[in-house]
């Protein structure tokens, strides 16, 4: 096992400022973040390489500053800023270097308050088309840029040059990023993960509060994603209990005809004797439950009304209750064309046993009109299973809704947005 050399320091040469190497061996190059040169802490005079202009600001985990992240412990030995642009859009994103003189290098970045731990990917993934797969995994393509150092801080184990550009290409599969960094001189891979703010906060024991987090992360994991097949569950279970009452009731309901009459109505005064019907009385047997009571006429571009009440012989209390039918048809200059039906129905909702009749007085224009009653005991019906389904298919379509929103933002931001005629607002995490 290679003995790790231990921390030197040396001068800046341009300003004077103390700068700490803290992986001499290792490092190429290291910045000054006094004045901004860029050092050889190799070279026997630390020769000025290169000169950045000084950032406003200092990054959020200092120089120097150790901490333990997936259960090994790292220092932050180099802080740099990168900037690009998107449709002439810029913007910028902080990389910090971290270093174990036994494992080697770590990137830890963050942008708009969302963190990725990443480092050399183990050989270079296998091209699918516009996508890559790597270790058996799909990447979904994100993003191709061009990116430039914009600020310099520390050591890095490259000859850092002021205004160095790099072709980089993101590739998704959340939690983890894949990218390629390409120069003129060598290709790069890494593989990220997404990471909490506030675990690298804890991390390095930082005070405050990491950044706060804007839109969604380009690797940041989905809180949907694992839980639709609970919520697929639950509704179907939900909808499987819907069923079996229905059926239950399908089965265990009477559904009998307890009276049917077929009557002719004449208007007057070809009848004397007056519209009104009293029909033969009849059984209203079993639990309490409902009356669905059905007329079906021969009306013919003309209209009915039906005054009706369902009387209990034994109390003499009515439920009174009245039903339009109407029927027209034509034709014009689109076609032909109806209007209404020819029949109608009414149920009557948890009538007690008993023995019952029905008064019936029809009102209508037609001179003669053939209609049929037919009554019928306990029906079953299908309304409240309706009402049900739609209950209780809200939650998960609110689910979907949310689920689709989420990648929608964090796909916004990418070169393949989802919906590219909707303007993408500022959306949380969830």
């Amino acid at each position: 096992m290679t003995v790790p050399q231990s921390p030197k320091t040396l001068s800046c040469p341009s300003c004077g400022s103390s700068l700490t190497v803290r992986a001499p061996g290792h490092s190429v190059s290291v910045a000054c973040s006094s004045c901004g040169a860029v050092l050889d802490p190799n070279d026997p005079d630390h020769k000025v390489i290169a000169r950045f202009k000084q950032a406003e600001g200092s990054p959020r985990i200092p120089l120097g500053t150790r901490g333990k992240v997936r259960g090994e412990t790292y220092e932050v030995i180099g802080y740099l800023i990168r900037a690009s642009e998107a449709d002439g859009v810029p913007f910028s994103w902080n990389e910090y270097l971290l270093f174990n003189p036994y494992l080697g290098f770590r990137w830890l970045t963050e942008y708009q308050g969302h963190w990725i731990i990443a480092k050399a990917a183990s050989g270079a993934p296998v091209r699918l088309d516009a996508d890559v797969q790597y270790l058996g995994e799909k990447y979904k393509h994100f993003q191709t840029a061009k990116a430039h150092v914009a600020y310099v801080m520390g050591e890095f184990p490259w000859r850092v040059k002021a205004g160095e550009s790099a072709g980089v290409e993101d590739f998704v599969s959340p939690p983890r990023i894949l990218s390629c960094e390409r120069t003129e001189d060598e290709i790069n891979w890494s593989i990220g993960e997404h990471i909490e703010g506030t675990d690298v906060w804890k991390a390095f024991g930082l005070q405050g509060s990491p950044p706060v987090r804007h839109g969604v992360g380009v690797a940041q994991p989905s809180p949907y994603k694992g839980k639709w097949r609970d919520i697929c569950f639950v509704f179907l279970g939900l909808l499987g209990a819907v069923f079996a009452i229905q059926t239950f009731f399908m089965f265990f309901s009477q559904n009998k005809v307890v009276y049917e009459n077929s009557i002719t109505y004449v208007k007057a005064p070809a009848n004397p004797g007056g519209a009104a019907l009293v029909t033969d009385s009849f059984d209203l047997t079993g639990r309490r439950s409902n009356v669905r009571i059905d007329i079906d006429t021969d009306l013919s571009n003309n209209w009915a009304y039906y005054h009706m009440a369902l009387i209990n012989e034994g109390t003499g209390s009515a439920l009174n209750f009245g039903r339009e039918v109407s029927y027209y048809f034509g034709r014009d200059s689109d076609g032909s064309w109806t209007e209404g039906g020819k029949g109608d129905r009414v149920y009557l909702p948890s009538v007690e046993s008993g023995r019952y009749y029905m008064l019936i007085e029809p009102e209508t224009n037609a001179p003669k009109v053939k209609y049929r009653i037919q009554v019928r005991r306990d029906v079953p019906r299908i309304g409240w299973m309706v009402w049900a389904v739609i209950l209780f298919i809200l939650p998960p379509l609110w689910f979907v809704y949310r689920m689709i929103r989420f990648e929608h933002h964090r796909w916004s931001e990418s070169d393949h947005p989802m919906f590219e005629a909707v303007e993408s607002g500022d959306d949380d995490d969830d």
